[in-house]
């Protein structure tokens, strides 16, 4: 009875705890940038009489308000505003030379340089390089036997094509956790396996480093129809002997 009890709270953990930690991340991101911009529109709010503090209470424009430091949530809001007004006015092309210059002051300070263009990398991994990856491949590297994740680049041609004198593809083979980084070889078609997953799923199992591995979709058809024909020769198995005792 132990080890079934010991068995449930780690089955119980395993299953709640992606949910949990995603609560915890959001509620905590809500409240570091709520409180870091909400602060500060409160006290804008009220050098514009906007709104009034009454033993410790918030009113806003008159109304009453359950609230007693800021406004809960205008810090969140207005970030969202600002995040999309950004994303504006860089899709717009506007606002060219403040960006770079923001962008140029990150790349100088000596330890946010590093946080800053490792993250841009990630970020690029995703939104940038997925869209030119067709394919998420397998291939025996570097030596028979053993398996690298890759993705397929386009098509071997012109002369590298000639000189190989066999039907080739570009594969681009990222390193891990880092995948805007790794090296393009030029395999055999034959000897490439051409994986399920998408792209996406494929650049999280290598940034993971194996640790997020991406279900196998082509499985859990085959189970699913296998289970779906077996239910479905046992109903025409009962039904074929109704009839029989029917007769």
């Amino acid at each position: 009875m132990w080890k079934r009890f010991q068995k449930n709270i780690i089955a119980g953990i395993i299953f709640l705890l992606p949910a949990i930690a995603t609560i915890y991340v959001i509620q905590f991101l809500f409240g570091l940038v709520d409180a870091f911009l909400g602060s500060f529109i409160t006290d804008v709010l009220k050098a514009l009489n906007i709104i009034t503090t009454e033993e410790g209470r918030i009113y806003f424009l008159g109304v009453y308000t359950p609230f007693s430091e800021r406004l809960l949530g205008i810090g969140f809001v207005l970030t969202i505003l600002l995040i999309t007004w950004v994303g504006a006015m860089r899709i717009q092309g506007k606002g060219t030379k403040v960006f770079g210059t923001i962008d140029r002051s990150f790349r100088k300070i000596p330890i946010a340089n590093s946080i800053y263009t490792s993250v841009e990398q990630v970020i690029h991994a995703f939104a940038q390089e997925r869209t030119s990856f067709k394919n998420v491949v397998l291939v025996e590297y570097p030596r028979k036997g053993l398996y690298t994740v890759g993705f397929q680049t386009g098509e071997s041609k012109g002369e590298v094509q000639r000189v190989t004198s066999k039907d080739c593809i570009n594969v681009f083979l990222p390193t891990t956790p880092n995948p805007t980084s790794g090296w393009l070889v030029l395999v055999p078609r034959d000897e490439v396996i051409v994986l399920n997953m998408t792209v996406e799923q494929g650049l999280k199992f290598i940034i993971s480093g194996g640790v997020v591995v991406p279900p196998d979709t082509e499985a859990i058809v085959s189970e699913m129809e296998t289970e779906y024909n077996e239910r479905d020769m046992v109903v025409h198995v009962r039904s074929r002997r109704k009839d029989e005792e029917n007769e």
